[in-house]
């Protein structure tokens, strides 16, 4: 989420490092603040949030660092040709642009090396991501999904927020479980944790599913993801080999 503050500005900078230092001493649930955050309009100077997509103004930049954060996927490699490790393509990459489409932007922008201006963000009517290739239009379409329906007075961004955050989802709890686990342990099931592909798949699978399992059934709370694991039988062993695994 760290923005450039020589590009974005430092009073935006500070904007956003406050909200987000409020979220965690508050321990507000991390899908209540990853909705806030992707879902963010307003100034940049009153909500920290809207930092994110002054940073990143281009549908197809936000979708990156998106699937990065909060997918656990790195789909890059889609925006310009077939993911040579996965099954995603460029319908799938612009596809998930779509939602970001109708962000619109009011002030006075950006100059760098330095932006010290307010910038106001907002839902713009009607927008349009076409696949580079066949100029198709194409709808916002959720990862290896369906396509959305939405009516042209809506957000995207909030039915992808609703996507993301909904208890099937096969990647939000895993990639933020997997990535409390790292922070604890040093490693995580699946490393990097925004790496999740066939020829990466995790260490131990049913830890990987049991930390996205219990993430959702408290709540998304994060101290209480934490003690969980503090709590644990694997956190309580010792990190000192023995003359079983001192070659380990």
């Amino acid at each position: 989420l760290r923005p450039n503050p020589y590009r974005v500005g430092i009073k935006a900078t500070y904007s956003l490092d406050s909200r987000l230092r409020r979220a965690f001493r508050g321990n507000m649930p991390h899908d209540k603040m990853v909705r806030e955050l992707l879902t963010a309009q307003g100034s940049t100077f009153r909500n920290g949030a809207t930092t994110f997509f002054r940073d990143r103004r281009e549908p197809e930049e936000i979708t990156s660092v998106v699937s990065q954060l909060f997918l656990g996927v790195r789909l890059e490699c889609a925006k310009c040709h077939q993911h040579p490790f996965e099954v995603y393509g460029q319908s799938d990459f612009y596809g998930l642009a779509a939602f970001f489409s109708k962000i619109g932007h009011k002030g006075v922008g950006l100059s760098p090396p330095i932006s010290g201006g307010e910038e106001i963000f907002f839902v713009k009517s009607k927008v349009e991501v076409k696949h580079p290739l066949t100029q198709k239009v194409l709808p916002p379409k959720v990862l290896l999904g369906e396509s959305r329906e939405l009516s042209d007075d809506s957000d995207p961004r909030e039915s992808l927020a609703d996507w993301l955050l909904a208890q099937g989802n096969p990647y939000f709890a895993k990639a933020a479980g997997n990535r409390l686990w790292a922070e604890v342990m040093g490693v995580g099931s699946v490393d990097p944790g925004d790496d999740f592909r066939a020829t990466n798949p995790p260490s131990n699978v049913a830890l990987f599913d049991r930390l996205a399992e219990h993430f959702h059934q408290v709540g998304f709370d994060n101290k209480k993801m934490l003690k969980t694991i503090f709590s644990s039988h694997v956190y309580g062993l010792s990190s000192l080999p023995n003359e079983t695994n001192a070659l380990d």
